[in-house]
């Protein structure tokens, strides 16, 4: 990525910027409806380790995205944030305790509205090559 003239985000190739926002956004998205269906399960009879299994892998995933080399504040947030998610859904499944669920659940909220911010911002910002 390029940076421009102060204040304004250069974005050198949009359409795989684009394309990894999507990918991203898809992850958490489907994130975060699995672990609303984990919320609803609460109390039933049959325990839902696949579905705590799979959350399990999609916030591995996310965890990944995080580039931990560039030591920002966003990247240190997102990485706890993720880690959080994590935690929440190994009680579940590990000791049946949702209590940290509904956190989970708002984190995901608000990290989903975040990315569709970018996704918006990425489209109309110039890029140059």
């Amino acid at each position: 990525m390029k940076h421009g003239n102060k204040g304004i985000f250069v974005v050198d190739n949009k359409e795989a910027t684009q394309q990894a926002i999507n990918r991203i956004k898809t992850i958490i998205k489907t994130t975060l409806n699995q672990t609303k269906q984990l919320k609803e399960q609460k109390g039933e009879d049959n325990h839902p380790s696949e579905l705590c299994k799979d959350i399990i892998t999609n916030l591995f995933l996310l965890i990944k995205t995080v580039d931990k080399n560039r030591k920002t504040t966003l990247s240190k947030d997102l990485d706890y944030l993720y880690k959080h998610c994590l935690f929440a859904v190994v009680r579940v499944r590990d000791n049946k305790d949702y209590g940290f669920l509904d956190g989970c659940i708002s984190v995901l909220d608000e990290i989903t509205e975040g990315w569709e911010r970018v996704g918006v911002a990425i489209k109309k910002a110039p890029a140059f090559g």
